[in-house]
């Protein structure tokens, strides 16, 4: 074979392999996000896994990553779609469909004695959390995840932190006797598509259209400290 047509056959094969090996990323946030798995449900790794269905027009391959590698492959268009919360920086690179509400506790650690500048901890990158964290005068701790979390409570290290309502329950309630909820909110959880995806868009809305009473059902069969929707506010 000349190398006049060699390398052009190589090339094919190598986007071939890469066509091939595409993941679409979602971000590791149990109980919001985790790895695919039939003992597990997290709502953004179904929703994620359904639109990325629709987009390859057959099963794709999905996987869990830390926020700031989900981030990235979102950002740098590895993966064409990302679940999460609101954020500005994403919103100014990407289309956006809301799908949802998560239902988040602004949690108050009690102690006798405070002996420095309070603390609060909530998830990086999540700017309505960022906003709820301005109106408490403590300073700011950033997060990947909220396992983070639990383990620098159990440091004794936070005095207050914004957790999703099933973990306050399952997490710090059940295990912390000083801690007690301020405040709940629902905040928007929500699709970014990457603008290189702008052909695709069409049917992801149409997609998310049909998802829409799927993710409903989804949120009245969770704890409805998980999350709610536009019809169950």
């Amino acid at each position: 074979m000349s190398k006049n047509v060699l390398i052009p056959a190589l090339v094919f094969i190598a986007c071939m392999a890469r066509a091939e090996n595409k993941v679409y990323a979602v971000i590791d946030l149990p109980p919001y996000g985790c790895e695919p798995s039939d003992g597990v449900g997290c709502i953004n790794t179904e929703i994620t896994q359904l639109i990325a269905n629709t987009i390859e027009g057959k099963p794709a391959t999905i996987h869990a990553f830390p926020y700031p590698r989900a981030l990235h492959m979102f950002e740098s268009g590895k993966s064409s779609i990302l679940v999460a919360l609101m954020n500005k920086r994403l919103m100014e690179q990407a289309d956006v469909i809301e799908l949802y509400s998560g239902v988040f506790y602004l949690v108050a650690m009690e102690k006798n004695v405070t002996s420095k500048r309070p603390t609060i901890a909530y998830l990086r990158g999540a700017d309505a959390q960022k906003e709820i964290a301005d109106a408490v005068d403590a300073t700011p701790v950033e997060v990947n995840d909220y396992r983070q979390i639990i383990r620098m409570l159990k440091a004794n290290r936070l005095d207050y932190v914004i957790i999703p309502g099933l973990l306050y329950n399952s997490e710090v309630k059940a295990v912390f006797n000083n801690a007690h909820v301020i405040s709940e909110h629902s905040l928007p959880v929500v699709l970014y598509v990457n603008r290189q995806e702008a052909q695709h868009l069409g049917k992801i809305r149409d997609a998310v259209s049909q998802l829409s009473l799927n993710i409903s059902e989804q949120c009245s069969q969770l704890n409805p400290q998980v999350c709610v929707t536009s019809t169950s506010q």
